[in-house]
């Protein structure tokens, strides 16, 4: 690979790591929301394609 002049040591510098936060209850609590949105949104998908529901 090129070397493109950035040290190693200084490789994340730029924001190329996430840094991990702890979870607010907020946060969770709008996880789970979106969680189960896209859990009931998979299975109704799931029960029109086998012929469940229509």
């Amino acid at each position: 690979m090129a070397n493109l002049g950035i040290p190693h040591a200084h490789a994340n510098q730029y924001g190329s790591a996430k840094i991990s936060k702890p979870g607010t209850a907020r946060g969770k609590f709008q996880f789970a929301i979106h969680a189960t949105l896209v859990t009931a949104a998979f299975v109704f998908v799931a029960a029109l394609v086998c012929g469940v529901v229509g």
